[in-house]
C-alpha cells in the first residue's frame, strides 16, 4: 500500500506539472490566437485583443473582464472558442474550479471542431481527477481518446487515465495506459514515461503481467514485460515458471542489459533444485496424539523402501524419517530439516498438511500429502495427493451406479453438519454431471437416534395417522427408549437386548421385519411409499447408517441400491444391519480381502513382517512410496523439478490401492475399489480395477 501511495504521488506530480505548463508560458502557446485570425481579424476584435494582452501578461482579472466584454459585444463566432477557453483557464488560476468546468464544457459542446477542444478536454479531466472523481476521468477519457482523430497527441490523456486507474486500485489498467502513454509520447517525454512504465509494472502480479503480454507489441516493452514476469514468478516462489520466463527472455534478447542477471538467476534456481540422488524424506507423527496412524503409514513406507532396494542391485535408496510429533510447528521444522538433507521428495505429512505443502512448494520439493483437505494441491505444482477424497468417492459411486447398474434417480439422506453437507453437494454434482437426477434429499440432526421423520418424508408417507391407528400399528415414543408396538406378539417391551432395537424400537429379526414390511394390501397401516428413486445415498458413519437402514425397510423402501462412503467398510455396520443390506455400493481405496493376486501378495508379506493385516493407511503409504522410488530409479535425475515433471507423467501406476494417474495439478486420477455385500460379508465388485489376477 505504501508503494502504491508513493507511485500515486509521483504520477500526481506529473499531472500537476502539466497543469503548471498550461498556466505558464507553454499554455500561452496552446491557447494563442490561430494564425488565420491575424489575416481575417474582424473589426469587433479589439476587445479580444486587449483581453489577450492582459492574459499574456498574467493580468487575469483584467483579462477576464476583457474576454467577458468581447463575448457580450461580439457579432461573429471568431475567437469565441479561444475566449471561452481562456476564461476557463482564468477561473482555474482563481481556484474557481466549478466555474472553469462549466465554461470549458460549454466551449467543447458549442465548438466541437475547435482546435482547442483537446486542451479543454484535458483540463476538464484534470479537474475531475483533482476532485477525486476518478470514474469520470476513466469513462470520459477513454471514450474521448477512442473516438477522436488518430493524429491527436494522446500521451497526456493516457497518463491521466493511468493515474485515475491507479487511484481506484486497478493496477493492471494503470500499467496498460502508462504503456500507451509511453508508446505515444513525444521525444522529450519518452525517458520519463519509460521510467513510469517500469514503476507501474513493478506493482503487477504474474497473471496481470501475462495479460499485458498479450496486448503489448513493442519489442522493448515486451522484453521488459517478460523479464518482470520471470522475476515475479521468483517472488511467488513458482520456480518452474520463473525459469521458463527468464529462459525465454535470455533466448530472445541476449543483448539486453538484464540478460546476464537472468542467466545467473536461472543457474541459481537449478542449483537449488538439485538433490542427493535416490534420497526420500518422510514426515509422519510417531509420537503424540496421532502416533498410531503415523506408525501405520511408516510401516507401509518402510516395506516399499526395503522392496525397492532389494529389487535394484545398482541403486541404493536412502530414507530420512522425521517425527512431526503430531504438532504443526514440528511438521514445518521437519520439512526444513529434510530440505537441508537434500532429499528428492517428501512422503507425508498427515497433519498440518496445508502449511507443510506450502513450505515444500516454496523449496521446490515434490511432496505427497496424506490428507483429504479440500484444495490442498492448490498450494502449487510440487504438491501431490494420492489419497481417497470425498470428491473421488462421489465420482466413483455415481459413475458405477449409472453406467454399470443403470440407476438414473437418486435420493440422499444426510446429517445436517459439515461432513454430511459436503458429501451431499459433491454427490449431487456428480449426479448432474452424469445426466441423472436427485429426486429427494432429506437432512437429519446428527444427534438424533430416530430417523422416522426423514425416512417418511423420503417415501412420501409423512402424515398424521388416523385416530383409529393411534394406539395400535404406529410408532410410539417413550423416553429414553422408543418402542414400536405394531403387534404385542412381535416384541417384549420389557426386555429388549439388541442395542439397535433399544435405540430405534425396531425389532431386528429378519422374519419380523419381513412380516412388518410385507403387510397385506388391505391392512390399514400399510405405508404404501412413493419410491421415485433407484438408489439412496447415506453419507454417515456405521453407527448412524446402521440405524437408518432398518427404518428404510420398515417403511417399505425396498429393492433400492444403498450407497455409502468408505466409512461403511466396517464389520460394525454388517453386525447392525447386514441382514437388510441386499444391494450395496461402497467406495474404498483398499480391500484387504480382494481376490487380486497383487493384493494377496502384499497382504501376506505385510502380515509376515508386522504380524497384522494392513489397512488403507498402510496400503496408501506403500503405493505413494513405490511411486516415488520407481520414478527416481527410471529417471536417474538429481533435479527436483525434473522429478516432479516425471511424477506428473505417471499413467496407470498399478498399485495396491488401484491404478493411479495424475491430473496436471497433482491430484490423483484413479478408480476406487467398490464393495458390495454377499452372504453377510463385503465383496469387491469392480475387480477389473487391478490388472494382476
Amino acid at each position: 500500500m505504501q508503494r502504491k501511495t508513493v507511485q500515486m504521488g509521483v504520477c500526481l506530480q506529473r499531472v500537476v506539472l502539466i497543469l503548471v505548463l498550461i498556466l505558464s508560458g507553454c499554455a500561452k502557446e496552446w491557447v494563442s490566437v490561430p494564425e488565420t485570425a491575424t489575416v481575417h481579424e474582424p473589426a469587433e476584435s479589439a476587445a479580444y485583443t486587449r483581453a489577450l494582452d492582459h492574459f499574456n501578461n498574467d493580468r487575469y482579472r483584467e483579462a477576464l473582464e476583457g474576454f467577458t466584454t468581447f463575448l457580450r459585444e461580439r457579432d461573429q463566432d471568431a475567437y469565441v472558442d479561444a475566449a471561452l477557453f481562456k476564461i476557463g483557464m482564468i477561473f482555474r488560476s482563481m481556484g474557481r474550479d466549478d466555474d472553469a468546468m462549466s465554461v470549458l464544457s460549454r466551449m467543447v459542446r458549442e465548438y466541437p471542431d475547435s482546435p482547442l477542444v483537446p486542451d479543454a478536454m484535458l483540463e476538464m479531466l484534470t479537474l475531475s481527477y483533482e476532485k477525486g472523481d476518478y470514474a469520470s476521468v476513466v469513462n470520459n477519457g477513454t471514450a474521448y481518446t477512442a473516438s477522436t482523430d488518430p493524429t491527436l497527441s494522446r500521451s497526456r490523456f493516457f497518463f491521466l487515465i493511468a493515474q485515475a486507474y491507479q487511484a481506484i486500485g486497478s493496477t493492471v489498467n494503470a500499467a496498460r495506459y502508462t504503456y500507451r502513454a509511453w508508446n505515444t509520447a513525444d521525444e522529450e517525454e519518452v525517458a520519463p514515461a519509460w521510467k513510469q512504465l517500469e514503476e507501474a509494472l513493478d506493482q503487477l502480479n504474474t497473471a496481470e503481467l501475462q495479460e499485458l503480454l498479450v496486448e503489448v507489441k513493442n519489442p522493448r516493452a515486451r522484453s521488459l514485460l517478460i523479464y518482470r514476469l520471470g522475476m515475479a514468478f521468483v517472488l511467488e516462489e513458482n520456480y518452474d515458471e520463473a525459469i521458463a520466463a527468464l529462459q525465454l527472455f535470455v533466448d530472445r534478447y541476449p543483448e539486453h542489459p538484464n540478460s546476464p542477471e537472468a542467466d545467473e538467476i536461472i543457474l541459481s534456481i537449478e542449483e537449488r533444485s538439485r538433490f542427493t540422488p535416490y534420497t526420500v524424506g518422510c514426515v509422519v507423527p510417531l509420537s503424540g496424539a496421532y502416533s498410531v496412524y503415523g506408525q501405520r503409514a511408516l510401516d507401509g513406507i518402510e516395506m516399499a523402501f526395503a522392496q525397492s532396494n532389494s529389487a535394484a542391485a545398482d541403486v541404493s535408496f536412502q530414507l530420512f524419517v522425521q517425527d512431526s510429533m503430531s504438532d504443526a510447528d514440528m511438521t514445518l521444522k521437519a520439512v526444513e530439516a529434510l530440505d537441508r538433507q537434500r532429499v528428492g521428495a517428501i512422503l507425508g505429512p498427515m497433519i498440518a498438511s496445508e502449511s507443510a505443502a506450502k513450505a515444500s512448494q516454496a523449496r521446490g520439493i515434490p511432496i505427497f500429502v496424506f490428507t483429504q483437505r479440500e484444495g490442498i494441491v492448490d498450494a502449487g505444482p510440487y504438491v501431490f495427493r494420492n489419497f481417497i477424497t470425498p470428491r473421488m468417492q462421489a465420482r466413483s459411486l455415481v459413475a458405477h451406479a449409472v453406467k454399470e447398474i443403470g440407476a438414473r434417480r437418486f435420493a440422499i439422506v444426510f446429517p445436517e453438519e459439515k461432513y454430511g453437507r459436503r458429501y451431499m453437494n459433491l454427490f449431487w454434482d456428480e449426479v448432474i454431471e452424469h445426466d441423472a437426477v436427485v429426486t429427494a434429499a432429506e437432512a437429519y440432526d446428527p444427534e438424533d437416534m430416530d430417523f422416522a421423520e426423514p425416512v417418511k418424508k423420503l417415501a412420501g408417507v409423512f402424515y398424521s395417522p388416523p385416530r383409529r391407528l393411534s394406539l395400535k400399528g404406529v410408532p410410539r415414543v417413550s423416553y429414553p427408549l422408543m418402542y414400536l408396538i405394531v403387534n404385542p406378539d412381535l416384541i417384549d417391551s420389557q426386555r429388549i437386548e439388541d442395542p439397535v432395537e433399544r435405540l430405534t424400537g425396531l425389532p431386528l429379526g429378519r422374519e419380523t421385519i419381513d412380516r412388518i414390511g410385507l403387510r397385506a394390501r388391505d391392512v390399514d397401516d400399510q405405508w404404501n411409499p412413493v419410491i421415485d428413486f433407484d438408489a439412496v445415498f447415506i453419507p454417515d458413519a456405521p453407527k448412524k447408517a446402521g440405524l437408518i437402514i432398518p427404518q428404510l425397510v420398515y417403511y417399505d423402501i425396498r429393492d433400492v441400491l444403498l450407497m455409502g462412503t468408505n466409512l461403511w467398510n466396517s464389520k460394525a455396520l454388517l453386525k447392525m444391519s447386514g441382514a437388510y443390506m441386499k444391494d450395496v455400493l461402497i467406495p474404498d481405496g483398499f480391500f484387504v480381502e480382494s481376490p487380486s493376486r497383487t493384493t494377496k501378495e502384499f497382504v501376506n508379506k505385510f502380515e509376515r513382517i508386522y504380524g497384522r493385516a494392513p489397512g488403507f493407511i498402510e496400503a496408501m503409504a506403500y503405493d505413494n512410496a513405490m511411486m516415488v522410488f520407481n520414478t527416481m530409479r527410471s529417471t536417474a535425475a538429481d533435479s527436483r523439478r525434473k522429478l516432479k515433471e516425471e511424477l506428473l507423467e505417471t499413467v496407470d501406476f498399478d498399485g495396491i490401492t488401484g491404478q493411479t494417474s495424475f491430473f496436471s495439478n497433482g491430484e490423483a486420477d484413479k478408480v476406487l475399489q467398490l464393495l458390495g455385500v454377499e452372504n453377510g460379508a463385503f465383496v469387491q465388485l469392480n475387480r477389473n480395477v487391478e490388472r494382476a489376477q
